[in-house]
Parts: structure tokens; C-alpha cells; sequence
């Protein structure tokens, strides 16, 4: 097999992972937000998922793993939005919580509200100097989200977005 070969053999295993933890991720969603049965077991995944048990702990050791998965893909569209204005900022985050409310308060009412500023703050860089400014940052934002969800999103994300930025429009977006 030459180089290319095994460069295409490379990427198409990298996709067909990412499928596969893709599929996991959407019937663990499609479990949490289930009115009737929310039992959550791997057995349950896989069915849902329409994937082996083999293809989950190839890919997983725990359901709680496939969870932290699904966190981190809505953490990497968080970090994705931030700028360098404080209220575009709140209101870009507001306007992606509303889009995705829905899953997010399965997760939050599933019991696992305490997983997001965990995986949050596993995003950010180790040697980053405004780790500090970036925790501080991501704590208000997932509480204010949990809190915003929690009441039922009463407000709308402008509203929100403006209330949040009134109170940190004077905190600094990285370390002076």
C-alpha cells in the first residue's frame, strides 16, 4: 500500500469514527429527552443508535463519555462565537443556547448540569495566561445558561444578552 493509499485508509476510518460517535451522541440525546423511558443503558444507546456494543467501547468506555462528547461539540461552538465585544458576545451565546435549548435542558434536567463548566474549562489552553479571565468568563455564561433554562427561557435572548452585559461590560475579555 503506498503513502496515499494509507492516507485515504486514515481519513475514511477518521470519518467513519466521527459518524459513529456522531450517532451515539444523537440517540443518547434522542434517550434524554424521551418523556416516557428515559432508561440509559448501553444496550438502549446501541439499539437507538443502530450500532454495535463493540462500535461503543471501541469508541467509549461509559455513557457518561458520550455525554462529555456532546459537551464538547456545543463547548467548541461556544468558543467558536466569542469576539472582541462584550455584548456581541452574550447575545451570539444566548441566540446558540436558544437554538439548541431543547438539548441542552434534557441534559440540565437529566442531572447533568455540573458536566458543562467540566468540560468547558477542559477546552481551554493549559498554558494560556487568561486561563483565569476564560474561567471566569465560562462560569457566568453556564450559570446564567443553566439559570436561563431552568426558568423556562422567559426571555428572549436579546433581553438576555443585555442583563448579562450590563452587569460585565467592566470585566476585562483577556488578561491586561
Amino acid at each position: 500500500m503506498n503513502q496515499k493509499q494509507l492516507e485515504t485508509l486514515k481519513k475514511n476510518n477518521e470519518e467513519s469514527r466521527d459518524f459513529v460517535k456522531s450517532c451515539f451522541r444523537f440517540a443518547l440525546m434522542i434517550i434524554l429527552k424521551d418523556k416516557k423511558d428515559k432508561t440509559l443503558t448501553v444496550t438502549r444507546l446501541c439499539h437507538i443508535a443502530g450500532v454495535s456494543r463493540t462500535a461503543f467501547y471501541r469508541n467509549y468506555r461509559t455513557i457518561e463519555d458520550v455525554l462529555v462528547d456532546e459537551i464538547k461539540v456545543f463547548g467548541l461552538n461556544v468558543t467558536g462565537l466569542i469576539g472582541t465585544d462584550v455584548y456581541e458576545n452574550w447575545l451570539a451565546l444566548f441566540k446558540l443556547v436558544d437554538s439548541k435549548r431543547e438539548d441542552l435542558e434534557a441534559v440540565i434536567y437529566a442531572g447533568f448540569e455540573h458536566k458543562f463548566l467540566e468540560v468547558f474549562l477542559s477546552l481551554l489552553p493549559e498554558a494560556e495566561e487568561n486561563r483565569t479571565i476564560q474561567t471566569i468568563w465560562l462560569s457566568l455564561f453556564v450559570s446564567l445558561m443553566i439559570k436561563w433554562i431552568k426558568e423556562g427561557t422567559p426571555k428572549k435572548p436579546e433581553d438576555m444578552a443585555r442583563l448579562a452585559y450590563k452587569y460585565t461590560k467592566s470585566i476585562p475579555l483577556v488578561a491586561a
